[in-house]
């Protein structure tokens, strides 16, 4: 069978589910040949041999190099290394290999050796040694690798006592050292005498046999460990080549510890099965400060095409960035593990200009369930495209028998496929995951687009996901009600701007009966065995939510989470004077919404909030409750009303039309009122209306949104309707909704950098507030046009050329300039100025205008019933561009 062997390189171009598709139209076992992992070794040995396969870094730079071998040496090294485990009495189905060491040189060879004789383990080294511990007798292990103490002193010194506690362990493998304590054998020593050019031993030819065991949550006397086939990997490994386009091209860098299946899969074995280069930038992955700093050099010495990391590692390779370094070579940024913030990525893209693949798995699918196609575009919030010969559905929540959802409805996130694995080590772990139909559960809140890329919304699963790394809450909830005064606690998930989430711990005291906060802040570090499991945040509360019947309620305690991290965040940018209102809510069933009113703080507070919470996987409405929407100040015969809504760039809420609305009543009675200046406050004059609300009403009721849109309209009819002129200062950004207000001025200034335009079709949306009519009257029909049909954001000083802004000024001087005019305007004969302004205004136009405006809403009503609306809706929720 060698000869027939292939490796998993692509075979086609995948850009969209069309192409996912035409791979299944082969069969199976045409493309995908191998049996166990070592076929994939001889593919890639047969076919690119000659080509690079593996590099490891060491601690010193780019001149330490560890290891570094081609496919043909790879495969040479797993050989001799499968050959000791045998000799070991490693089998499939027969003992068990623990690694306990960093990404060491020869790791990896011996970690692929002992899958091909049997079974290999990595354990987490950052775990605490009773958790190691309970982990190797769970696994029942035979042998143990680990490193010697000087080259991880640590790691040694929790091997010291294993076989005092492991009763099943018969060996202990040392790299790089003599250490000679009974049981301890130096791996030169073990490997001595072992071929490397063949076997010694027939390799199990079975895709479900079980070669890799992986823990997942749990802690202390709970192990949770996932058991992987050869065939789960290998299909994972293909479906990674074809939809991230994985070659003998690439070079990849791996960001991801060993311990974890993104190490191992995701740009492990998924690039070697394709013929890649893996580069593994330490022994310790990402987490050296010196690597994050070298980071970008390691990437233009080997000509990387892949570079790789969870979100917090992005973050921080985005702060290490050192323009100047040619990163022509790179095609791709690939990330996973956790979710990735918005703002983490949009920075990361924009700093590099690299574009970020976001991909989907977990523990029990080896890391793949979807990916954004790596040879096409990345969709933001997306994590694309399903694996090919799998499925993925959306089903309802919370019934026993739950109906699949349609396209774009948010449920529960169930995958099938060769790469779902055959259950736990534990059987009891796979009651509500795994089906006897085979589907898994994989506990993710999502939706299926209609070009069927997956999009997650939340998690219905109690885990704690920080930075890749699975936490069980009872590990912590177990701790805590240790604690004396505490009767009964739950740690649930607090959104978090680096990891993505981090523990929060929720206790209730007993009755009668305090909780010192500082005391159990201490028994818990002490005590709780993971340091990432410690909780960053702990809030007495007098009685945890429960379902009807009588269980935690643990989607409550993730949104009075979400409360705590939005005070501790203003607290710590808004000092303690200032404080919040939280409400949280779901948005459709398929986005978090937090609302959050901030009381005692100022407008550049409000904002550095509301910039701070954006990087969070929910989405935050930030709004000022001591300031109002809108404010009016007089000045002798000058008005000028300014928009208050910096945090909002002044998107037109209801509140702010409300306001505005009062304010031009105000100015309608004023006999002596000689001249009108309108202006936004922060950085923007208008962004146009409030998206968020749009669709809130939008969901509530086709009437009511239409009801909202017929009093906007009316608003700014009583902006034009004023009896004096109105002079619009742009100080920013005037996009759609703000357009309109600027079309009721009757003189545009505009501050330098200002850009103008409408924006409506961007996220189709037909306009409702007057552009349609007004913008026609101000300029030629055919630059209103391009307005309109491009959405484009014109500069101010173009605008002047198309005669729409009078004036451009620097932004300093923009309001002395606005005043200076009115003072100009309001020095001549007010009688004379008011007959002009009802000459020229809309009462001497023709009146088929107002047939017009109401056209608009017509029109609109009509809109709403289209697709277009309600996908460009989602696409402004999900902070994406939006193509149609």
């Amino acid at each position: 069978m060698g000869g027939m062997l292939r490796t998993t390189r692509p075979i086609g171009r995948v850009q969209t589910i069309e192409d996912v598709i035409a791979i299944e139209s082969h069969p199976y076992d045409e493309l995908i040949t191998a049996r166990n992992l070592y076929d994939l070794l001889l593919a890639t040995s047969r076919e690119v041999g000659d080509s690079l396969a593996l590099t490891v870094l060491g601690s010193g730079g780019l001149s330490d190099i560890g290891i570094s071998l081609t496919h043909k040496a790879l495969l040479s090294k797993v050989t001799r290394a499968a050959n000791m485990f045998h000799r070991l009495g490693i089998e499939p189905g027969r003992g068990v290999v623990a690694f306990l060491a960093p990404t060491l040189p020869s790791l990896w060879p011996l970690l692929l050796g002992a899958q091909v004789a049997g079974t290999a383990s990595t354990l987490n080294y950052l775990l605490s040694e009773p958790a190691i511990l309970d982990l190797l007798n769970a696994q029942e292990a035979t042998v143990l690798v680990v490193p010697a103490a000087s080259l991880d002193e640590t790691c040694w010194a929790k091997a010291a006592s294993v076989f005092d506690r492991v009763p099943t362990l018969r060996t202990v493998i040392v790299i790089g050292g003599a250490e000679r304590a009974s049981g301890f054998v130096p791996l030169e020593e073990a490997i001595a005498g072992c071929r490397s050019d063949a076997l010694e031993f027939q390799p199990l030819a079975d895709r479900d046999a079980v070669c890799a065991l992986f823990h997942t949550g749990g802690t202390t006397g709970r192990p949770k460990v996932v058991r992987l086939t050869h065939g789960n990997q290998i299909h994972a490994a293909f479906g990674f080549a074809q939809v991230f386009g994985y070659d003998e091209r690439d070079t990849v860098i791996n960001g991801f510890p060993f311990f974890h299946v993104g190490g191992t899969m995701t740009t492990g074995l998924s690039v070697l099965a394709a013929g890649g280069h893996v580069v593994v930038p330490s022994p310790y992955a990402l987490r050296p400060q010196a690597v994050i700093d070298r980071y970008w050099s390691i990437v233009e010495h080997f000509k990387a095409t892949v570079v790789s990391g969870v979100p917090t590692s992005i973050a921080a390779l985005t702060n290490a960035w050192k323009p100047g370094a040619d990163l022509s070579s790179v095609r791709m940024a690939v990330t996973g593990g956790a979710v990735l913030p918005r703002a983490v990525g949009g920075r990361f893209e924009s700093t590099t200009g690299i574009r970020l693949f976001e991909t989907y798995g977990m523990t029990e699918t080896a890391a793949a369930i979807a990916f954004n196609p790596g040879r096409g575009a990345p969709v933001a919030g997306s994590v694309g495209f399903r694996a090919p010969y799998s499925e993925i559905r959306i089903v309802g929540l919370g019934s026993d028998a739950p109906d699949i959802c349609p396209t774009n409805e948010s449920g529960l996130v169930q995958v099938r496929g060769p790469q779902v694995f055959p259950g736990y080590l534990d059987p009891a772990h796979d009651a509500g995951v795994l089906g006897a139909d085979g589907w898994l559960t994989t506990g993710d809140v999502g939706y299926l687009t209609a070009d069927a890329r997956l999009v997650l919304t939340g998690r219905e699963k109690d885990l704690i996901v920080r930075s890749g790394h699975n936490i069980d809450p009872a590990a912590i909830e177990d701790v805590a009600n240790q604690f004396e005064d505490v009767q009964i606690s739950a740690a649930v998930g607090m959104p978090d701007q680096h990891a993505g989430e981090v523990p929060a711990l929720f206790v209730v005291p007993k009755p009668g009966r305090e909780v010192n906060l500082e005391a159990l802040q201490a028994h818990m570090q002490q005590n709780v065995p993971e340091p990432p499991a410690r909780p960053r945040c702990i809030k007495v509360i007098d009685a945890l939510p429960v379902t009807a019947v009588g269980k935690i309620l643990k989607p409550a305690l993730r949104d009075l989470a979400i409360g705590e991290k939005v005070r501790l965040e203003t607290a710590r940018i808004a000092g303690p004077a200032a404080s919040v209102a939280v409400h949280v809510r779901s948005e459709s069933g398929r986005h978090t919404v937090v609302e959050v009113d901030v009381t005692g703080a100022g407008a550049e507070a409000v904002a550095g909030l509301a910039a701070a919470l954006q990087s969070l996987p929910q989405t935050y409405v930030v709004r000022s409750t001591g300031a109002e929407a809108v404010t009016l100040t007089l000045d002798g015969g000058i008005a000028m009303l300014t928009l208050n809504r910096p945090e909002s760039l002044n998107a037109l809420s209801r509140p702010m039309m409300l306001a505005l609305q009062e304010k031009l009543g105000i100015l309608a009675n004023i006999p002596d009122l000689r001249v009108v200046v309108i202006t936004g406050s922060g950085r923007a004059f208008c962004a146009g209306g409030d998206l968020i609300e749009f669709d809130d009403a939008l969901h509530a009721g086709k009437g009511g949104l239409l009801d909202t849109l017929r009093f906007n309209q009316h608003v700014l009819q009583c902006v034009e309707d004023l009896p004096v002129p109105v002079i619009g200062a742009a100080n920013g950004a005037a996009v759609a909704g703000g357009l309109e207000l600027l079309l009721c001025c009757d003189i545009i200034l505009a501050a330098e950098g200002a850009k103008i335009g409408d924006g409506h079709v961007r996220y189709g949306i037909v306009p409702a507030g007057g552009a349609t009519v007004r913008l026609g009257e101000r300029i030629t029909p055919s630059r209103a046009a391009q307005l309109f049909y491009t959405a484009a954001l014109v500069d101010a000083a173009t605008l002047v050329e198309w005669g729409l802004v009078n004036e451009v000024v620097p932004k300093e001087k923009l309001i002395d300039r606005a005043m200076a005019l009115a003072r100009e305007i309001s020095q001549r004969s007010p009688e004379a100025v008011r007959h002009i302004k009802a000459l020229t205004g809309r009462k001497a136009r023709a009146a088929a205008r107002d047939d017009r405006l109401r056209a608009e809403l017509e029109s609109f009503a009509v809109h709403v019933d289209g697709a277009d609306l309600a996908r460009g809706l989602a696409a402004f929720r999900m902070k994406q561009p939006m193509q149609f």
